[in-house]
């Protein structure tokens, strides 16, 4: 009876410390198509979780995070989220509705002249089994270095280099913290440096874009999509801006006619009138 209670109480236990997720990765880009880090969670909800309450922390210098709900296949809603603060810890809170999701946090790089560094902390209030927190090592950087010792290392279809983390079994609201040093003596961004390898044609953009014979299959694709989720954030923050200008202008236009009608009509009431008529017909103004 004791073995059976025994038992019962720990498939319980297993049961209660599943994880929500069928999947979460973390990808960290530093100066890839802005001088900061951009930060790119993408998760996916088992359906029997929604909706799920998700908290993670952020960096204390974050400057701004956005949710996407949705598939890149699908229509997909963009919210920017607050960062909220307490006991000296940052961290947002978001209700995830939809089984996919993303979220982009965007934050500093720290600059020391031509030296870079920075860091994450994978921070959520959920375990999750198998997790993955990726780095992307800059175009731009020389004597680049990694705190993860063990990463796996590969390149994607372009020959840019990532490191890859496998974290097991993560728990509830623990830390894994990564950090990256490198030296960035031109000042330049990866994307522009990409562009300039993928048009150029050259032989050293050639050997860039050629895969190391020995690196391990690339199990998660990540083209370079980002910045264009992040450009279609951006064109959706100054639409909704120039439409409230334009609102603002509509408002402010003169109702007085004379400064709206041009042509045949008359300034002060707008009746039409005749080009050889030197006086209205229906108020007597002057023309």
């Amino acid at each position: 009876m004791k073995k059976s209670i025994l038992f019962l109480f720990i498939i319980k236990s297993l049961v209660a410390q599943s994880s929500p997720f069928d999947l979460f990765d973390t990808a960290v880009y530093s100066e890839y198509y802005f001088d900061g880090i951009m930060v790119e969670v993408n998760g996916e909800v088992k359906s029997g979780s929604l909706p799920l309450n998700l908290e993670m922390g952020v960096p204390a210098n974050t400057d701004s995070i956005f949710f996407v709900s949705g598939s890149t296949e699908t229509e997909s809603e963009v919210k920017h989220l607050s960062v909220l603060n307490t006991n000296n810890r940052s961290f947002v809170q978001v209700t995830v509705l939809e089984s996919k999701f993303r979220i982009f946090v965007f934050y500093p790089v720290n600059k020391q002249g031509s030296d870079r560094s920075g860091e994450f902390t994978l921070e959520i209030n959920h375990d999750v089994d198998d997790a993955h927190i990726v780095v992307q090592e800059p175009l731009v950087a020389e004597k680049f270095t990694f705190s993860e010792k063990d990463a796996e290392t590969f390149q994607d279809q372009h020959g840019l280099n990532f490191r890859r983390v496998h974290i097991h079994d993560y728990r509830a609201n623990t830390g894994k913290t990564i950090s990256i040093n490198y030296q960035n003596p031109s000042g330049e961004i990866s994307i522009n440096q990409l562009q300039k390898m993928l048009s150029g044609g050259n032989a050293e953009s050639s050997q860039l874009r050629q895969p190391a014979m020995n690196a391990p299959p690339v199990r998660h694709k990540l083209p370079l999509w980002q910045p264009f989720v992040v450009l279609g954030i951006v064109s959706l923050a100054v639409g909704f801006m120039f439409r409230a200008q334009q609102k603002s202008e509509l408002k402010n236009i003169p109702k007085n006619i004379s400064e709206t009608t041009q042509g045949n009509y008359c300034p002060k009431c707008g009746t039409a009138v005749q080009s050889e008529h030197k006086f209205c017909t229906n108020c007597g103004g002057k023309l």
